[in-house]
């Protein structure tokens, strides 16, 4: 029986269209941390929403590269930061940790650095957008977006350590 090599593409076209490639775990989880920062639990924690309490998602974008955007970024998932009980404990309790060698960039990809997420924004949806790349020559591997909440009532901590901040000099836009 003499096989077609049209049978053979179908095939083979089923089986990729069947064949879901995962995102890259890295990636999410780097893009899960920026979006925890704005959780109902975390927002009013954070400087931002002290700083820009209306602030846009181009806003919140630079205040993340900016100096007091990165010590309010969630901790990086790394044994050189902290033991393995300390990790095992803030994985068990849901926290976003920050994939150990992640690279940061904004509004488009580094084309010097493979895997990265680049931040982005759309102020008319007011969404801020996250792209995660493996290649920077390639289109996103992974994308999702969020908005940024409204009416966030920052906490008294944030606050005090904000005004400490801003009297030391420290900028919250990076751009």
């Amino acid at each position: 029986m003499r096989k077609s090599p049209f049978w053979f593409l179908v095939i083979a076209l089923v089986l990729l269209s069947c064949s879901k490639v995962a995102n890259d775990p890295d990636l999410e989880q780097a893009a899960r941390s920026v979006e925890q920062m704005v959780a109902p639990l975390n927002a009013p924690r954070i400087s931002f929403f002290v700083v820009l309490p209306n602030g846009t998602p181009r806003q919140f974008v630079s205040w993340f590269f900016s100096h007091m955007g990165a010590g309010d970024r969630p901790p990086v998932d790394d044994l050189l930061e902290f033991n393995q009980d300390e990790l095992d404990d803030m994985r068990r309790s849901g926290m976003a940790l920050s994939p150990k060698g992640m690279n940061y960039r904004h509004s488009r990809p580094d084309t010097t650095v493979q895997k990265q997420l680049v931040l982005k924004w759309d102020d008319a949806k007011g969404t801020v957008i996250l792209e995660g790349y493996l290649d920077p020559r390639q289109q996103p591997a992974y994308t999702t977006s969020f908005k940024l909440p409204k009416d966030v009532v920052p906490g008294q901590a944030a606050q005090i350590i904000v005004q400490s901040n801003l009297e030391l000099g420290m900028q919250f836009q990076s751009f």
